[in-house]
């Protein structure tokens, strides 16, 4: 027996019940509170392997990492038309498949410090193993203000290199051992009935949950990046599950992914799923913006211009989402001075990431396009607009010309989200990297997708410096408007517009200065 689901009549009737200030629930796929079983990886059979460039030991504040593995069932859906008439055009193909991934969660040390909200990753697989691109840019904002962040193995490209052992590149010794042998999910579109669970018992799981209950959960944001991101958009269109999820950040990503890879229901049988043919199906390309809980989305300008995420199209604001996109900004958010190589392997020093590019490099983390700035800002409103309803403020978008992004005389993108390093520049941000051709194998592959999807940095002379900046306040002036204005648009939090001033203040920049 198919289980269906259409909400064509909810989503016309949300604009009128928002206007009304009407509370309403979506009708829920399935029950978010199925039983989920939460234990503590194996010990003596392997290092765990944890996501992300920014440690817990080197965070302001006091932090504790655990890692659990969550086991139950989910059901699979697909959808029920090819192409599909919407986002909760779908059917149920299978019942009650079980699965078993594992979660790493990271909480402030001490309870009091917890402020409630609970940021949920899907960990990002293009790498082949998990890797945390929402973490990285704003682990320092989450440590700050005392968020509990937890991130999930949702799909089995991430899940292969575990059950393997753990071994990088395919070169590096495995790490894992035997760890997450017992780990499984059965098809990647587990993940959306699995991470509502998840969200649930991260919720309500008091003393049996990875969260105990000392800290009280009052908010549950889910978050992607990326391919991530197109999950986000997927759950959040279909899977959305009221008093669950109270918001959804979809960075640096504007297409949905498909639920699997399995038959979508038609006339033709299929020995696997009877009255379904093997036919791949893709929901609509963008996020729902009828959802009664905010929708962010952003993204960059190597997003739009190098990955051509434009031909997807913009979304225009509603009273619960926005849309922004940031100038200059890369798809790249790790931080330059990681390890990507430990020292020994490819010579006597370890390998860093902006080892492995051509060019100059430019990251959502350490910039010189601070996009992590306007994610943590976008953040804290976020929690803002769950708690009080207060929007967020209005998208940006950049400025184009027939699909071309329109440049200044420097050769710098004009309009979007304006971050102080575009309106004072000291340099031509460009929306691509290459990776250095003297690479060898295997790194020079990795280095490819890592340089891709990285900006490059083009200084500026000393000649054009001295003409853009005569004066040694005609820099930091400039920085200071900048940074007054995102302050004003509510795109900066006060923390980051200290140290973009201070660091502007320091600068060896203008009046003659020696470069």
């Amino acid at each position: 027996m198919f289980r269906f689901r259409s909400d064509s009549t909810i989503a016309l009737l949300v604009p009128i019940l928002l206007g009304l200030g009407v509370a309403f629930a979506l009708p829920a796929i399935a029950d978010p509170t199925a039983p989920v079983t939460v234990t503590r990886p194996p010990t003596e059979q392997g290092e765990a392997f944890v996501p992300g460039t920014r440690l817990v030991a080197d965070l302001p504040q006091a932090y504790v990492e655990e890692e659990f593995f969550v086991e139950g069932a989910a059901d699979l859906f697909n959808y029920q038309n090819d192409p599909p008439s919407g986002p909760t055009d779908l059917v149920e193909i299978a019942a009650d498949l079980p699965y078993k991934t594992r979660l790493i969660v990271r909480r402030p040390a001490d309870p009091h410090k917890f402020n409630g909200t609970v940021v949920v990753e899907w960990w990002n697989s293009t790498a082949g193993f998990d890797t945390a691109p929402v973490y990285d840019p704003s682990a320092e904002y989450f440590a700050r203000e005392g968020i509990i962040y937890v991130g999930v193995t949702n799909s089995n490209q991430a899940l292969d290199y575990l059950l393997g052992g753990c071994r990088l590149l395919g070169i590096l010794p495995p790490s894992c051992g035997s760890r997450y042998s017992t780990l499984s999910l059965p098809d990647d579109g587990l993940a959306y009935e699995m991470m509502s669970q998840i969200a649930n018992v991260l919720r309500n799981g008091g003393e049996a949950g990875p969260i105990p209950s000392a800290y009280r959960v009052k908010r549950v944001f889910q978050a992607g990046e990326s391919q991530q991101a197109g999950s986000v958009i997927t759950y959040a269109s279909a899977f959305h599950e009221p008093g669950v999820t109270d918001g959804y950040f979809v960075q640096a990503g504007i297409r949905a992914r498909r639920i699997n890879g399995g038959p979508i229901c038609g006339e033709d049988e299929s020995p696997a799923f009877p009255d379904c043919t093997p036919r791949l199906a893709f929901p609509d390309t963008n996020v729902r913006t009828d959802l009664p809980v905010p929708v962010y989305q952003l993204i960059t300008q190597t997003d739009f211009e190098t990955l051509g995420f434009n031909v997807f199209g913009r979304q225009s604001d509603t009273p619960t989402y926005r849309y922004y996109e940031v100038a200059g900004g890369a798809h790249n958010t790790v931080h330059i001075d990681i390890e990507v190589i430990p020292a020994g392997v490819f010579g006597p020093a370890p390998v860093q990431l902006a080892d492995l590019c051509a060019n100059e490099i430019n990251t959502t983390a350490d910039g010189p396009v601070f996009v992590n700035n306007v994610l943590n800002a976008l953040w804290e409103r976020m929690e803002r607009q769950a708690r009080f309803g207060w929007p967020a403020p209005r998208g940006r978008v950049m400025d184009d010309q027939d699909g071309a992004l329109v440049r200044d005389a420097l050769g710098n993108v004009t309009g979007g989200v304006r971050l102080p390093s575009m309106e004072a520049p000291l340099a031509t941000y460009g929306s691509m990297n290459f990776a250095d051709p003297a690479l060898p194998p295997p790194l020079d592959q990795f280095g490819a997708l890592a340089c891709f999807l990285s900006g490059s940095v083009f200084p500026f002379s000393e000649a054009q410096l001295e003409e853009l900046y005569p004066r040694r306040f005609s820099y930091f002036g400039k920085v200071f408007w900048s940074t007054f204005s995102l302050r004003r648009q509510g795109l900066l939090l006060r923390e980051d517009a200290f140290d973009i001033l201070n660091a502007a203040f320091n600068a060896d920049v203008g009046g003659g200065a020696s470069h």
